[in-house]
């Protein structure tokens, strides 16, 4: 299960970002297509960082199965966020 129903698609950081290039006449263009780039690229970056951290020598118990579960859960949340849901 992921929770990324709060997350808005113009974080505070971007939304800040944007106010203060508009002020400057430089928003909307291709500034806003680099830091939809740049985010796609923290996000895959993130993915497989997380991806890294599965077991590779699981024993099979319940403990390693659960933590390989939440590795999981970490990268089905991070790819939603990449999807934009």
């Amino acid at each position: 299960m992921t929770n990324t129903e709060n997350e808005t698609t113009d974080p505070p950081a971007r939304r800040e970002l944007r106010l203060m290039l508009a002020a400057e006449g430089h928003w909307p263009g291709p500034i806003e297509q680099k830091l939809d780039a740049y985010r796609a690229a923290n996000l895959n970056e993130a993915i497989e960082a997380a991806r890294g951290e599965y077991l590779e020598d699981a024993t099979g118990t319940p403990e390693d199965e659960a933590y390989n579960q939440a590795v999981s859960d970490v990268v089905a949340a991070i790819g939603a966020l990449l999807e934009g849901k």
